[in-house]
């Protein structure tokens, strides 16, 4: 069984590969849409499925030599941990959270093979050097000190995580209500949901909708331009839209 000082280590290289992550995908999301972007799920700097990735890469892959077999292997891995990650964030919020159905050689737009190519790239540089820097470097550290600094971002992380879930979970009933409120106003007007008082009113409900949001729910929307609401699809995107169109404004 792993001693404590094992745990705490490899809890605070996965906030380290989180944070990694973070700023990638940062980089790539901000390039990729031509402004700044703040990716992720949680509040903090940092991505937890990539520090669930380097800790699997390392841990199962630190023994494979070859780089061509560990790049295979790797991608292999965290596109398998992506997956999964996908159709379990969509159980627990009813919400799509990315897709890659505008890139090619795409599975069911959970992952691409080019995200199978930059996770095997990653992958490479993680276990060949990044992962002995940081080992090393935590192993320099006083172990009181380290002890102290694993606690902190231990109840940052959890906390920010029950914020976050909190925040939005109530989200998809949000969504609902929404959707009654706009079909009552086509059910009143009728034929007549394409004239001029009809855009008024819907634009009105949106309006009248996003005072309603919180900030984790508005924040995860920015991040995740494909968030898509399972059963309110539609919804989900027109309500993007007045947001971003509102936010540029």
């Amino acid at each position: 069984m792993p001693d404590l000082i094992t745990v705490e280590k490899y809890f605070f290289l996965l906030v380290v590969y989180s944070m990694i992550g973070w700023v990638y995908e940062c980089i790539v999301e901000s390039i990729r849409q031509k402004k700044v972007v703040n990716r992720g799920f949680l509040n903090g700097p940092y991505i937890p499925i990539y520090g669930f990735g380097a800790l699997i890469d390392v841990i199962f892959l630190g023994w494979c030599r070859d780089p061509v077999w560990l790049f295979i292997l790797s991608a292999f891995l965290c596109c398998t941990l992506e997956y999964i990650t996908s159709v379990v964030m969509e159980k627990l919020f009813n919400a799509r959270w990315w897709d890659y159905y505008d890139f090619k050689f795409n599975l069911n737009g959970r992952i691409c093979l080019l995200g199978a190519f930059a996770f095997g790239t990653l992958s490479l540089l993680l276990v060949k050097f990044i992962h002995p820097f940081f080992l090393g470097l935590t192993d320099m550290v006083n172990p009181t000190l380290f002890h102290i600094i694993s606690l902190g971002l231990f109840i940052i992380v959890t906390a920010d995580l029950i914020i976050t879930v909190a925040g939005f979970s109530s989200f998809d009933g949000k969504l609902k209500e929404l959707s009654m409120s706009i079909n009552s106003i086509k059910e009143d007007l009728d034929t007549k949901v394409n004239s001029s008082a009809a855009v008024e009113k819907i634009s009105g409900a949106y309006s009248k909708f996003t005072k309603t949001l919180n900030f984790q729910q508005v924040r995860l929307m920015r991040s995740f331009p494909k968030l898509k609401s399972i059963k309110y699809g539609n919804i989900t995107d027109e309500l993007k839209k007045f947001i971003f169109r509102n936010k540029n404004k």
